[in-house]
């Protein structure tokens, strides 16, 4: 049986953020990843300007600058016409999941972690004062890994979520997300992302890597049922709804790799440690995709994770103080911004507030928005 000091449980932003600073400490650290890269994944892949302090950190923000879209301006698109022009306060960057998630995965095997692909995690135990054993399969077979601390970055939702009854698997609120990439005459949406509001969701869209455009949405639950009919008759709807967003889709075609969906998706915070396990990015809350920060918030969380998890190791604090100070952490630094990414949600799925909102507001509103949602931020820049 293989020990580790820390086994991270998916290579998406957050867990590899996580092996990577763990592995740059010296630590022995073993990352698992039930999927093989590159794969596409549903995302709008948007990186804030409040992830550049982090990616400098991990060492790959100047070759994600090199490849990446440059995003400096926003445009909020309400139903029945109005738009919200908005300038970024720190440039965003249009960088595709395929690529991230390969970048990063890479990097934290350049620092030293072991990056094992193929490996679906099955269960978790704890061992009394000696940390976990994680029961994972490899090759169609089983295998166990023995480690001291374990991060939890396996994304919005997974069987794991429901082995280890979650709490957050009893919400009610639920959505269905999806996105899709076009090409053709992309030049005139060059460093802009774009986001439409439309009856029962909203989706953004915004150029990425070698001039592809990526639309993302989500949609509640109760609208897409009522649709029925997949991605296809979401897009319609949206159409119907945004004049904004049928116009500029009318001057793009469909490119070769066609709707990615997930759900359900909760957004919603979720208890940052499970059984003592520290989870990172999506794992430990959802943060709204119209805010723009989740990859950079799920970045953030990895990389705190592994701070937190290297004071125990190092015997900075007891292992045991560990979890207890890492969900007070995470709290402190993420659990407003989903209070309120829950109360702008509830202004933007309501077309007649929304507008009423954009009236009286404008970017003044918008600008507000951003602030509480962290836009810009960054702890390491």
């Amino acid at each position: 049986m293989t020990a580790y000091d820390a086994v991270v449980v998916g290579a998406g932003p957050a867990g590899s953020a996580a092996a990577a600073v763990l592995a740059s400490a010296g630590r022995r650290v073993v990352l698992l990843e039930k999927d093989r890269f590159p794969r596409p994944k549903v995302c709008g892949e948007f990186l804030s300007g409040g992830a550049r302090g982090d990616l400098r950190r991990l060492g790959v923000l100047e070759a994600l600058e090199t490849r990446a879209e440059r995003i400096e301006r926003g445009f909020v698109h309400l139903p029945g016409g109005r738009s919200v022009a908005f300038s970024l306060p720190v440039p965003g960057l249009g960088i595709s999941r395929s690529h991230l998630d390969s970048l990063l995965a890479r990097r934290a095997a350049e620092l030293g972690a072991k990056v094992r692909y193929g490996e679906r995690v099955l269960s978790f135990e704890g061992t009394r004062g000696e940390g976990f054993r994680v029961r994972f399969a490899s090759s169609g077979r089983e295998e166990i890994l023995e480690a001291r601390g374990v991060v939890g970055a396996w994304g919005r939702w997974d069987g794991l979520d429901r082995g280890l009854r979650r709490s957050f698997l009893a919400g009610r609120s639920r959505f269905f997300g999806w996105n899709r990439d076009f090409v053709g005459d992309e030049d005139r949406l060059a460093g802009q992302v774009h986001l439409f509001l439309f009856s029962g969701g909203y989706c953004g869209l915004s150029r990425v890597e070698d001039g592809v455009v990526n639309l993302a949405g989500v949609i509640s639950e109760g609208a897409w049922r009522k649709l029925g009919s997949g991605w296809d008759a979401v897009v319609a709807h949206a159409r119907r709804t945004s004049g904004a967003l049928d116009r500029v889709l009318a001057g793009l075609r469909e490119g070769p790799v066609g709707f990615l969906g997930v759900g359900p998706v909760f957004f919603t915070a979720k208890p940052p440690v499970e059984n003592g396990m520290l989870m990172a990015g999506d794992a430990a809350g959802v943060i709204d995709p119209f805010s723009g920060e989740g990859q950079a918030a799920a970045l953030a969380s990895g990389i705190l994770s592994a701070e937190m998890l290297d004071q125990g190791l190092g015997g900075r604090i007891p292992m045991e103080a560990v979890a207890p100070a890492y969900a007070l952490a995470w709290k402190r630094r993420f659990a407003r911004r989903f209070e309120w990414g829950s109360a702008f949600r509830r202004l933007m799925l309501s077309p007649a507030a929304g507008r009423l909102a954009a009236r009286l507001a404008g970017e003044r509103l918008v600008r507000f928005a951003m602030e509480r949602m962290g836009a810009g931020r960054s702890s390491s820049s």
